[in-house]
């Protein structure tokens, strides 16, 4: 979206909204993000999915953001949508501060780098804890649903393009994950939560906030550590994360399984995500990865079926 589609959105929704500055701040998968007045940030969904993810969140936050130990932004301008389960922006308060990252934590003592830890931990509990007062369509995640959708993308999409020792490979990896009746501990979580995601000031060395809850679901917990763990190389250090996973009392060798798991789908989930999201160049480079067959099939699929991994 350019700044007079966005200027003429809100200004439809909220006449009485009087915009003197507008600062595009980038883009990811799911939405584009701008700064209207030096204080309020909106968000515009890219796709339905993410629509549907704005009026989740929404819904989620103005109910709870109370209960949480640190900030989460304040939802200001709801656009809404002739769907009723989807939304045309969200205008949420700016938090303040800058992405807390490792060259920040190697400026602070190690006392406090572990009370930031156990913050965030804390953090993590409290929200894992949080039950929702009435259910909302579409934010329990059911595993085996998820993989059969991005298995249906995957053969329309990617079939066509590889040969048929490939096309087999893939088709037994998606019959044995459908085969499983997963039962792990589901609840309220961030689920794509990395450091990016938080806000530090810099004078006082605290923790501002909390951003990004577009992608909140009920589903897996690991999931939220999953997260965390293969962000390390541009967030947090992997010390740092099983330093809070320490704190929340979960040990990284409980993750392990999933871990090697994720490690070998991630040549499948990049080929999905690259069609779905209509990032034409993830998709053609991960097609070629996968052309030859899938990188790990054998120990994964053949000699130890760890499809019972799958996230």
């Amino acid at each position: 979206m350019n700044k007079i589609e966005v200027k003429t959105k809100i200004s439809q929704a909220y006449p009485d909204l009087t915009i003197d500055t507008l600062e595009f701040l980038g883009e990811g998968f799911d939405s584009e993000a701008f700064l209207i007045n030096q204080s309020y940030v909106f968000k515009f969904p890219r796709h339905t999915r993410a629509a549907r993810n704005l009026y989740k969140e929404a819904l989620i936050f103005d109910g709870i953001k109370n209960q949480l130990p640190l900030k989460v932004p304040k939802i200001f301008f709801i656009g809404k949508s002739s769907k009723s389960d989807q939304l045309e922006f969200v205008g949420y308060e700016k938090i303040e501060g800058v992405p807390l990252n490792n060259k920040i934590l190697a400026t602070l003592t190690e006392e406090r780098t572990d009370e930031l830890a156990q913050e965030l931990a804390i953090f993590f509990k409290v929200l894992h804890k949080v039950e929702l007062p009435t259910a909302i369509k579409g934010m329990e995640v059911d595993k085996k649903k998820k993989a059969a959708y991005e298995y249906d993308v995957i053969k329309k999409a990617a079939f066509p393009l590889l040969d048929k020792s490939v096309q087999q490979e893939i088709d037994e990896v998606y019959r044995k994950i459908l085969q499983h009746d997963f039962n792990d501990k589901k609840c309220l979580i961030h689920n794509d939560f990395g450091a990016s995601n938080v806000y530090f000031d810099l004078m006082t060395n605290k923790i501002c906030g909390l951003i990004d809850f577009g992608d909140v679901a009920i589903y897996d917990r690991d999931m939220e550590f999953i997260c965390l763990l293969f962000d390390y190389e541009e967030g947090f250090s992997q010390v740092f994360v099983e330093k809070m996973m320490d704190y929340y009392g979960l040990k990284i060798e409980d993750l392990q399984n999933k871990l090697a798991f994720v490690e070998f789908y991630n040549q499948l989930e990049n080929v999905y995500l690259g069609k779905e999201f209509g990032m034409d160049k993830l998709f053609a480079e991960s097609i070629a990865e996968i052309k030859a067959g899938l990188k790990g099939y054998e120990e994964n699929i053949l000699l130890d079926d760890r499809t019972i991994y799958y996230m």
